[in-house]
């Protein structure tokens, strides 16, 4: 059996299950190969004895190292996760090495020199443009780094076109659902609200939803359904979402806050909404590459969409009219909620393109051919 190692930067399973790592693992699980994904835990108390796990199949080993004091502190702390994350998968001997996003990606080509293994580069996002957001230099020591790695790679996967093309081509995989899931029937009780509703999932910004908020204020008879938390890492959930309901208040919009809810629900959110508003989630830097998932959740659950001018999502939109490209969230959502046929007829449209081109079925035949290409010059007795 091909042992794969893969690495990652933060836990698997906890707070939440990385959706894309755990799909792509599960996916090879399946197909016979023997998966262990290597992890970072920071928070010691989460874990206790619960540092080698297995579920469905996918072996789970955590390191700790947590971050703490000042900037060089936490660059020595780093630095000391990814050597623990080098060494266990040297220990671990595996075929290929899989890392996911370019932390881990020095970790990776360092450990295959030991058991001439193949590297894989998955990345999930602009990491370069992301560190320079906060920073320029560090933005910068990425971007050196990650085009001196990328000539020690063997196959790279990415999130979009946009993306793909910007690292030099690669093969995209497409952080989506199996037709399956997307298929089973769905109570729709729409959370209790009336009318036309426009839904926003994930992570909750109050610049964007004041936008939002104000916007749904202007269009007869729509509420709205907002579903998430804070972004990743930040607190404050209970002030913000007060201040939130005060400004719908304000404003005359019907919205209702659930808060975060389990990915097991994610089915009934979309199954609510008539229209689906997809964030901007990330910075504006960022955007032209970012591939949202609720993008393409609202496809297969039929649900039109209303995006922004950002180059990776307004090109799938545009391609099959399955929403509407725009900046101007009054007007968009009075367009599609004055327009019951539009909508459907949208639904529709971003359903067939989810199915003859993004559903998790697709993407999974195509992870599997770069894994079986890669290991058609292995010896034998490693498969």
């Amino acid at each position: 059996m091909t042992k794969v190692a893969m690495i990652l930067g933060h836990d698997l399973l906890e707070p939440n299950e990385d959706t894309r790592v755990y799909r792509e693992a599960l996916s090879l699980v399946k197909a016979g190969y023997e998966v262990t994904v290597f992890c970072w835990a920071r928070r010691m108390e989460k874990y206790e004895t619960k540092w080698e796990v297995e579920r469905d199949g996918i072996n789970v080993v955590r390191i700790f190292e947590e971050l703490e004091g000042g900037f060089f502190s936490k660059v020595r702390g780093f630095w000391r996760a990814m050597k623990q994350l080098q060494l266990k998968v040297e220990e671990y001997g595996a075929a290929v090495i899989h890392a996911h996003d370019l932390e881990t990606l020095e970790a990776a080509v360092s450990a295959a020199k030991k058991n001439d293994a193949k590297v894989i580069f998955d990345s999930h996002e602009d990491w370069p443009m992301m560190e320079s957001v906060q920073n320029w230099f560090i933005g910068k020591y990425y971007q050196r780094k990650q085009k001196k790695l990328l000539k020690s790679i063997d196959a790279l996967l990415t999130v979009s076109d946009e993306l793909a093309l910007r690292l030099g081509g690669g093969t995209v995989l497409y952080n989506s659902e199996p037709v399956e899931v997307v298929e089973r029937p769905v109570e729709n009780h729409k959370f209790g609200m009336d009318g036309v509703i426009a839904g926003y999932i994930g992570g909750l910004r109050k610049p964007i939803l004041e936008e939002i908020l104000d916007a749904a204020s202007k269009v007869n008879a729509l509420s709205l359904l907002i579903v998430g938390g804070p972004p990743k890492g930040r607190g404050g959930y209970n002030q913000m979402i007060e201040e939130l309901e005060e400004v719908a208040v304000e404003k005359g919009a019907n919205a209702k806050f659930t808060g975060p809810l389990p990915y097991s629900m994610m089915n009934e959110c979309y199954a609510a909404c008539d229209i689906l508003i997809v964030g901007h989630y990330v910075d504006e830097r960022l955007r032209d590459f970012a591939m949202p998932k609720k993008l393409l959740d609202a496809m297969a659950y039929k649900v039109p969409v209303i995006v922004g001018p950002y180059e990776a999502r307004r090109k799938i939109v545009e391609r099959y009219e399955c929403g509407i490209v725009s900046d101007d969230w009054v007007g968009t959502l009075t367009k599609l909620s004055n327009d019951k046929e539009l909508r459907k007829k949208m639904g529709e449209n971003g359903f067939k393109a989810f199915k003859m081109n993004y559903s998790w079925d697709l993407q999974e035949k195509k992870l599997l051919e770069v894994y079986e290409n890669l290991l058609e010059d292995k010896p034998s007795e490693e498969m």
